[in-house]
C-alpha cells in the first residue's frame, strides 16, 4: 500500500473526491423560493434523457391525465372561491349601511348561501388536491422502485475494473440522492408547475375582472420583485457554488483520513490531516453563511415588496369604491387574488432550474444503466 498523494488537496492516486455537483453528496435545496439561489446542474442531453424518462412514464399515463385534470379543477376551484367571498362581503357592508339608514336589514339568508357555496368550492379544491397527490405519489414511488431495482441489478452485472476507477460514494449516490431527485420532481414539482400556471393565469383573469387600474399596481410588483431577486441571486450565486465545492473536499477529506488511518498513524499524519479538515471546514463554513445569510433575506425583501404593493391597491380600491366603480367585497377579492398572484410566478421560475436538475439526475442514472456489463463466462 502507499500513500495517497494530494495536489491541492485533491487525491492523485484514483481515489477522486466524491463530486458535489456531480455523482458525490449534495446539499439538498430548501423551498421552491430558495432553489434559484442555487446553482443549476445542466444536462448534456436534455431532450434525450426526457425521453427516456417519458418512457419509464409511459405505463402510468392515464393516471398521470388524471392527476393533470384533478390539479387543474382543484385550482380552479379555488380561485373562484376570493370572488364569492368578496360578494359575501359587499351583501353584508351594504345590508349594514341599509339597516343603519333605516330602509333594509342584514340579509344573512343570502349571506348564508353564498358561504356555503363557497365551503363547498373549497371542500371540492381539497378533494381534487387529495386524489392528485395520491396518485402521483404512487406514480412516482412506483418508478423510483423500478429505477432502484434495475441499478441494483446493473451494479451485480458490472465488471471489477468500473468500481477500480469510481468511488463509492459516487455508486451509492445513483441509489440516493439521483434517484431521490426523479422521485421529489414527480411527486410534487410536476403538478406544481401545472397548478402554478393554472393560478397565475385564473388569477390575473379574475384580478381584470375586478379592475384593470388596480390590476395595472398589482403587477408593477412583479418586475420589481424580480430585479430585487437577481440581484440577490447574483450575489449568492458565487458562496453556494463554493460551498458545494468545499462540501466535497471535506467529505473527501473524512472519507480517506478514516478509511486509511493505519497509514495516516504509520506516518504520524494526524496532525497535518486535522489542519487540511480546518483549512476545508473554516472555508466551507464562511461560504455556507454567506450563502444562508442571502437565501434567507429572499423571502423578507419579497414579503416587504408585497406589503408595499397591498397598500397602494388598497388606497386605489378605496378610491375607486368612493367612486362607486367597485364593492368592497371586491377590495377584499382583489386582495385576497395579490397575495396568491406572486407565489405561483416564483414557482413558475424556478420550474426549468428544477427540471434541468432532475434531467441532470435522471441523466447519470441512464448512463449508468447503458454502461458496459461484464461478459458472460460460460
Amino acid at each position: 500500500m502507499t500513500t495517497p498523494q494530494r495536489t491541492n488537496g485533491r487525491p492523485t492516486n484514483g481515489s477522486r473526491p466524491q463530486r458535489v455537483n456531480g455523482r458525490g453528496p449534495r446539499r439538498r435545496g430548501g423551498p421552491m423560493g430558495h432553489m434559484m439561489a442555487m446553482p443549476v446542474e445542466k444536462p448534456r442531453d436534455f431532450r434525450g434523457t426526457l425521453r427516456k424518462l417519458a418512457a419509464y412514464l409511459s405505463p402510468y399515463k392515464v393516471k398521470i391525465a388524471v392527476v393533470f385534470v384533478l390539479a387543474i379543477g382543484s385550482t380552479a376551484f379555488s380561485i373562484v372561491g376570493p370572488k364569492i367571498l368578496g360578494n359575501a362581503t359587499t351583501e353584508l357592508f351594504n345590508g349594514m349601511l341599509a339597516q343603519l339608514a333605516g330602509t333594509g336589514s342584514v340579509p344573512f339568508d343570502t349571506i348564508a348561501r353564498i358561504l356555503l357555496t363557497a365551503l363547498g368550492l373549497y371542500l371540492l379544491s381539497a378533494l381534487f388536491s387529495y386524489g392528485q397527490g395520491w396518485l402521483m405519489t404512487d406514480v412516482a414511488i412506483q418508478v423510483t422502485y423500478k429505477l432502484r431495482r434495475e441499478i441494483m441489478e446493473k451494479i451485480n452485472r458490472m465488471p471489477f475494473r468500473y468500481f477500480d476507477g469510481t468511488t463509492h460514494g459516487e455508486v451509492l449516490s445513483l441509489l440516493t440522492n439521483d434517484v431521490d431527485t426523479v422521485n421529489r420532481t414527480l411527486n410534487q414539482s410536476l403538478t406544481q408547475i401545472v397548478t402554478s400556471f393554472i393560478t397565475v393565469l385564473g388569477v390575473l383573469v379574475m384580478m381584470l375582472s375586478i379592475s384593470w387600474q388596480m390590476t395595472a399596481v398589482a403587477l408593477l410588483i412583479v418586475p420589481l420583485s424580480t430585479m430585487v431577486v437577481m440581484v440577490i441571486i447574483r450575489q449568492s450565486q458565487k458562496f453556494f457554488r463554493q460551498q458545494q465545492d468545499y462540501l466535497g473536499h471535506v467529505n473527501s477529506h473524512v472519507e480517506e483520513t478514516f478509511g486509511g488511518h493505519m497509514i495516516v498513524k504509520a506516518f504520524n499524519g494526524e496532525e497535518k490531516s486535522i489542519r487540511q479538515f480546518d483549512g476545508y471546514n473554516n472555508t466551507l463554513y464562511s461560504a455556507a453563511w454567506k450563502a444562508q445569510f442571502f437565501s434567507s433575506i429572499m423571502m423578507p425583501v419579497m414579503g416587504l415588496i408585497g406589503n408595499l404593493g397591498y397598500v397602494a391597491v388598497v388606497i386605489l380600491g378605496g378610491w375607486l369604491a368612493l367612486r362607486k366603480a367597485i364593492t368592497v367585497g371586491d377590495i377584499q377579492a382583489f386582495i385576497q387574488y395579490v397575495r396568491s398572484f406572486t407565489q405561483p410566478i416564483t414557482q413558475l421560475a424556478n420550474a426549468s432550474n428544477v427540471l434541468q436538475s432532475t434531467v441532470a439526475a435522471a441523466e447519470r442514472v441512464f448512463e449508468f444503466l447503458a454502461s458496459e456489463e461484464e461478459a458472460p463466462d460460460t
